[in-house]
């Protein structure tokens, strides 16, 4: 289906429309860990014009999701376990310098928010209703978007983005149940003001690799 600009002649905006459409792609399956794009063929499918669509590939490229090959197309990466555990002691860092950073705004809205949301995240393995990993998501980003250092908070979402949707992956139940109860250890530590703790269990623990399911 062609992609209407948001504005017309924008190509900036026409390349994000792409990379947002070629992320719902690669989020759903259609577009597989492996498999080559070809770029003509998009660019007929979705009637755009060469440029936006290769700005929207190389900025994939540069956030590691796809690899360019010149004559051949774009080949979607795969996530291997080497990669996640680069993932998790990146992310260990960033978040534990963050949630120091922001300790000062964390109130008692946003701890009863995170717990909501945590419990959602329990409800999730078992109940459809709910996405597990977009609970996951919305539960650090409820002290992630309390920060002003944008940079910091876009680099923190990419590389999560490459860990959950690049391609899409399920760690499993234990996984998850894990997840839940760091989650619940991480709120006691905010509970008791304990703003040092709180980010060196965020480095050491709950981003401490652990092997998925999904990976055996």
């Amino acid at each position: 289906m062609p992609l209407k600009p948001i504005v017309e002649n924008d190509r900036y905006l026409l390349r994000n429309q792409i990379y947002k459409y070629l992320q719902q792609q690669m989020r759903i399956g259609a577009l597989q860990p492996g498999a080559f794009i070809n770029m003509n063929e998009l660019i007929e499918e979705l009637g755009v014009s060469r440029t936006p669509l290769r700005e929207a590939f190389l900025l994939l490229q540069a956030n590691d999701f796809v690899t360019i090959f010149p004559q051949r197309g774009v080949r979607i990466n795969d996530l291997t376990v080497q990669e996640v555990k680069y993932i998790y002691e990146i992310l260990g860092g960033l978040e534990s310098r963050l949630i120091i950073s922001v300790f000062d705004k964390i109130g008692e809205k946003k701890l009863d928010e995170m717990k909501r949301i945590n419990e959602e995240m329990l409800l999730a393995i078992t109940d459809e209703k709910f996405d597990y990993y977009e609970r996951n998501l919305f539960f650090h980003n409820v002290f992630i978007d309390l920060s002003d250092n944008r940079k910091l908070v876009n680099l923190i979402k990419t590389l999560k983005q490459r860990l959950y949707d690049f391609p899409k992956k399920d760690f499993g139940d234990k996984w998850k149940k894990i997840n839940h109860k760091e989650h619940l250890k991480f709120i006691r530590l905010l509970q008791k003001n304990l703003a040092k703790e709180a980010g060196e269990y965020l480095r050491d623990v709950h981003w401490r690799f652990k092997y998925p399911e999904s990976f055996k």
